[in-house]
């Protein structure tokens, strides 16, 4: 069966009454009962909540995303900097364990009101690697189905309220989500949704990988040029 086959197939047996739960299709993410409602849904009912998803509309799921990846990121970093005052006590003794360990407070603080611009940059670059690896997998190269899949599945980035370790637990859960949307959307098999997943952890480390070279080039150019004019 064909990629857009299978995603004919799963609209064709979709029971005619049934509403999307996803915001902007049929409901207001304005409405936080709404948004709760999808949340919990993508959360714990990823597989009904993806297999009736549409296709169309980018900005309901876009802001989905950056709401939830924002608290979930901001609680992480409280969590952090709950481990650094003074107040922690016997905190700091896990704070080594923490994924933001060596920063301090100020740079904490300045992280958290910076969320929302730091998910957006996230979500672009995930984004556009997600939509990469479901093309390479060939389930697709319609861009949007691709983007909605990736920003519902940032509904895992509320388990970073959790506190110290929800960041990983969340980790863990998105790629979880990211998943299950693929194989229902487009149908395919479950050795391909892995793949697909697969590629996007390996882009993700190579751009990493990238970005650090870059960053020690950078540094190294500018010691060098100390040095000339010393």
């Amino acid at each position: 069966m064909e990629p857009e086959a299978g995603w004919e197939a799963a609209v064709a047996v979709a029971e005619p009454d049934q509403v999307s739960l996803a915001p902007g299709d049929g409901q207001e993410l304005s409405s936080l009962g709404g948004f709760l409602r999808t949340l919990s849904a993508v959360l714990f009912r990823p597989g009904e909540f993806f297999q009736n998803l549409g296709r169309e509309g980018w900005a309901g799921p876009t802001a989905f995303a950056l709401i939830v990846s924002s608290a979930g990121l901001m609680g992480a970093l409280f969590w952090q900097l709950l481990v650094l005052a003074p107040a922690g006590g016997d905190l700091g003794d896990i704070a080594g364990l923490l994924p933001f360990q060596g920063l301090g407070p100020g740079l904490l603080l300045a992280m958290m009101a910076a969320s929302p611009v730091l998910v957006l940059a996230n979500l672009g670059v995930g984004g556009i690697c997600w939509w990469g690896s479901v093309a390479l997998v060939g389930a697709g190269r319609d861009f949007t189905p691709a983007w909605r899949i990736f920003c519902y599945a940032q509904a895992g980035m509320a388990l970073g309220l959790i506190p110290f370790f929800g960041l990983l637990v969340a980790g863990i859960w998105v790629l979880a989500l990211m998943y299950c949307g693929v194989k229902q959307v487009y149908g395919i098999s479950a050795g391909a949704s892995l793949g697909a997943l697969a590629i996007y952890l390996a882009l993700q480390v190579l751009l990493a990988l990238t970005l650090l070279l870059l960053g020690l080039a950078g540094v190294l150019t500018g010691l060098g040029l100390l040095l000339l004019l010393g």
